[in-house]
């Protein structure tokens, strides 16, 4: 008999029923019995009464066979859930989860299958540190050994000399803060505008991050994703690159079906600016913010109205100062602080900017804000404001459970803290108010950790409620300044958040099934929250220490539609900007410094990979037949080799001056989307863009078979011949023609023809295979000797930057960037061709992977 002391309870206080397991155990093969004795009426046997009776039993026997059947055929790492599973699963117990362990060993030896033991731990030491391994114990006792020899050979060179060891005679340092830095006043750092260093690390994990700086989550992502290389950080950072899940469609349907999926940004750049209102306008109008948007930035009225005054935030480019053609740095997000009162003269401004562009927009900030009178304040932010975005249906639901807003303080000044609970419900960010903002204090998620679910209302008054306050917005009526622009209180929040064993001792003095009770001396975690990249993005502004805790409570919540909130990494945040078409900075921008950095940092790593390869397992890249006696691949085979397509690439001056650089002769620049639509619309005529190296996003659409990858090279139908053009027009599928006429439209659509005549049927039949060849022309193949071959490098445009299928669409897609004056062409813009709006077979293009001697057939639009 079972202890029963063992056995699981019921709460005490009556709360919810256990929860069921998520992975039910094994079947009990012990099938319970019930009497027949009503199978025997009068000492006689009953055959249905018999069967009735024993319904239960034989439907139990049968399903405990079945079970047993399929128990043999299947193992326990099968039953581990896909984000779960490891590749060694099968043979080591250790590599599966804690449940599935004794299952796992029970199963190993029934097959007589050797247990490997783990490479961190081969079970040799004592004590604490029986995880170590014995060379590893070795190495640390030997150290120590050298350690302690040497320190006693000092202390007798010490006794030996007679040497004077005042300390007055030590050289003066400057005395250092708890953050490792020397403690300046208000006045002097106002003065020296210097960038900031890291807070100190913990000493077990300084060494670490000598060259790099973790991110506030790195620990929660050290055994769930796959980090940058601890000698190879990126840009200064160790980024998650990817969860270590094997699948990313899961990562896919969170974000667009159901769901929510969370990032920690915190490596995005913060500049901090302060000045008067005039000051500031005049320092981004130097830097030419959102030029694009000219006349709606910088208008009185309308959505400028709302920025200036702290309410929406503004996403656009920021160009540099040098040159003849201002250059653009990054694409930039600016946040207006709010007045705090009529009266106030100073005004404050966040920029928020990609690491990667950070350096060259500090210097130029630096150089413009010193010509301003009065002078802008800047100052560097980077390790003091941390930030979290989240996407998904479910983000909105998961943001309002775990932001608890502080229940100390003036609710009534800021209407924000009752209309943020209330927008649980929106599931599309889209309903709210563009670009929207808001801002209020809450307490520490650890009080309120694990996270309840969000409780939606879905009677008609909560909804009507709903839509009145997304249609109207109350808080645009009350601004109030937002204390993410305080430095105080970010401190203040740093400094007061509580050990986790604090937190521990007032989670277990609250009454079951309870939070603790708030207190006025709990720490305010001021955040800025607003929605950005095309409105279906939340971003939360927070302290830089506060991160991990808001994290943790994120990362646990409970999705009313299932499951916890997902974690992304830098590659599944490209990957969604891919999906949305829209080109991703800075891997899709190559016509800026950061974009170029990455690109001749990929080149570097391609072919380092292609080095790697045994010779009879790479491309030969001389040996590609290209067609018509052309042979060897076009350029850089590892490269998207911009320096071919430029105006001067054929001067020997240029030529020799980019072989002594390693940079293109004259640098490419970075045409905005607006610019671009207006020229492909034939709004605008591209003289006024000839004169310089343009470039300009565009999304790849395929046509054909074939799925596009970085680095494959984009054509142009080609002009100089003929018929190749025809022949490459001709694999455009055609459109299925339209039933005009009365007999066509009086065909049953059902497919039901068993009234119709035969001979009828046999001309519709003949029709259709006539057509259908027609459309698919499966006369002509890819690989047929009359397949069309790709033009000449005349004809190359330019090159795919992101490539992939497009899970969103359903089909191949790439992210690519085109040369302005491939594109066009010299001749057409001065004939006022290019003026007229280009159509489809004006954007049609071949795209040729590198390496590959077939081309497929595309079509391109200008990207978001």
């Amino acid at each position: 008999m079972a202890d029963d002391s063992k056995k699981r309870k019921l709460p005490v206080n009556n709360g919810p029923p256990p929860k069921r397991p998520r992975f039910p155990g094994k079947p009990q093969h012990k099938i319970s019995a019930t009497p027949a004795s009503d199978a025997y009426p009068n000492g006689e046997l009953n055959v249905s009464r018999f069967v009735h009776v024993h319904e239960n039993e034989i439907k139990a026997l049968e399903s405990a066979m079945k079970v047993a059947k399929k128990g043999l055929m299947r193992r326990t790492f099968q039953d581990v859930p896909r984000d779960l599973r490891r590749r060694t699963a099968a043979h080591n117990p250790q590599r599966v989860p804690t449940r599935f362990r004794a299952r796992t060993k029970k199963e190993a030896r029934e097959d007589n299958v050797t247990i490997t033991k783990s490479k961190s731990g081969s079970g040799i030491g004592k004590g604490p540190k029986k995880w170590l391994r014995q060379e590893v114990i070795d190495k640390k006792k030997k150290s120590r050994e050298k350690r302690a020899k040497k320190s006693r050979e000092d202390v007798d060179i010490t006794v030996t000399m007679d040497v004077d060891t005042d300390k007055d005679n030590l050289p003066d340092k400057p005395a250092a803060s708890d953050s490792g830095k020397p403690t300046t006043s208000k006045k002097q750092r106002q003065k020296q505008t210097a960038l900031t260093v890291p807070n100190r690390p913990p000493a077990k994990f300084r060494k670490r991050q000598v060259h790099k700086t973790w991110l506030p989550t790195h620990l929660y992502h050290t055994k769930r994703a796959q980090i940058t290389p601890p000698n190879e950080p990126l840009w200064r950072f160790a980024i998650p690159l990817s969860p270590a899940t094997k699948s990313y469609r899961l990562t896919h349907r969170a974000a667009t079906l159901r769901g929510a999926v969370a990032w920690d940004m915190s490596y995005i750049s913060t500049i901090g600016l302060e000045g008067t209102e005039g000051s500031l306008v005049g320092l981004l109008k130097a830097l030419r913010y959102a030029e694009e948007d000219a006349e709606e930035i910088w208008d009185e009225r309308g959505k400028a109205k709302k920025w200036r005054a702290g309410l929406r935030t503004w996403e656009g480019w920021i160009h540099g100062r040098e040159g003849e053609i201002p250059k653009k740095i990054a694409q930039v997000t600016v946040i207006w602080r709010a007045r705090g009162s009529a009266d106030e003269k100073t005004r404050q401004i966040l920029i928020r900017v990609h690491p990667s562009a950070f350096l060259q927009l500090w210097n130029e900030v630096i150089r413009v804000s010193k010509v301003q009178k009065p002078a802008v304040v800047v100052e560097d932010l980077r390790f003091e404001i941390g930030s979290i975005e989240v996407t998904g249906p479910a983000a909105t639901e998961a943001l309002t459970s775990v932001l608890h807003p502080s229940p100390f303080g003036e609710a009534g000044a800021n209407p924000a803290l009752s209309v943020w609970p209330s927008l649980a419900p929106v599931t599309d960010l889209r309903t709210l108010p563009p670009n929207v903002l808001l801002h209020f204090p809450i307490v520490d998620p650890r009080l309120r950790c694990p996270p309840r679910p969000a409780k939606m209302s879905q009677d008609e008054v909560s909804h009507s409620h709903l839509l009145e306050t997304l249609a109207y917005w109350p808080i645009d009526e009350h601004p109030s300044a937002a204390e993410v622009f305080d430095r105080d209180a970010i401190l203040a929040a740093s400094r007061s958040l509580p050990s986790q064993q604090s937190i521990n001792r007032r989670k277990s003095a609250a009454a079951p099934g309870e939070y603790p009770d708030a207190r006025p001396s709990d720490a305010r975690i001021p955040i800025l929250a607003y929605v950005s990249e095309h409105g279906k993005t939340w971003t939360i502004l927070l302290p830089w220490k506060c991160v991990a805790p808001v994290w943790r409570s994120l990362m646990f919540y409970p999705v009313s539609t299932g499951g916890n909130p997902r974690f992304g990494g830098l590659l599944e945040k490209r990957q969604l900007h891919f999906e949305r078409s829209v080109a991703c900075f800075p891997f899709d921008c190559p016509g800026t410094d950061a974009g170029w950095a990455w690109e001749v940092a990929e080149r570097a790593e391609r072919e380092k990979e292609w080095r790697k390869r045994p010779r009879g397992k790479r491309i030969e890249w001389t040996t590609i037949d290209m067609g018509h006696g052309r042979k060897g691949e076009v350029g850089d085979p590892w490269a998207c080799e911009w320096e071919r397509l430029l105006p001067n690439s054929n001067d020997p001056a240029a030529t020799e001056k980019k072989e002594s650089s390693g940079k293109p002769a004259t640098p490419l620049l970075q045409l905005s989307l607006q610019a671009a639509s207006d020229l492909v619309a034939g709004r605008s005529s591209p003289k006024t863009f000839l004169s310089a190296p343009y470039i300009f996003a565009v999304k790849i659409t395929m046509v054909q078979r074939g799925v596009p990858t970085t680095c494959a090279r984009l054509y142009r139908l080609p002009t100089d011949n003929p018929d190749l053009r025809e022949k490459w027009l001709s694999l455009m599928p055609c459109p299925k023609p339209s039933s005009t006429t009365k007999r066509d439209q009086n065909r049953p659509r059902n497919g039901n023809t068993k009234n119709v005549p035969q001979h009828i049927r046999n001309r519709r039949l003949a029709a259709s295979l006539l057509e259908r060849k027609d459309q698919t022309q499966d006369h002509m193949k890819a690989g047929d000797a009359e397949y069309p071959v790709v033009p000449n490098e005349s004809s190359l445009i330019g090159f795919v930057t992101t490539g992939n299928y497009n899970l969103a669409e359903g089909k191949p897609s790439a992210i690519a960037n085109l040369v302005l004056h491939r594109v066009f062409g010299v001749h057409d813009a001065d004939a006022g061709i290019a003026r007229k709006p280009l159509g489809k077979e004006d954007r049609v293009c071949i795209v040729r992977e590198a390496g590959s001697t077939l081309g497929r057939l595309a079509v391109w639009d200008v990207a978001l």
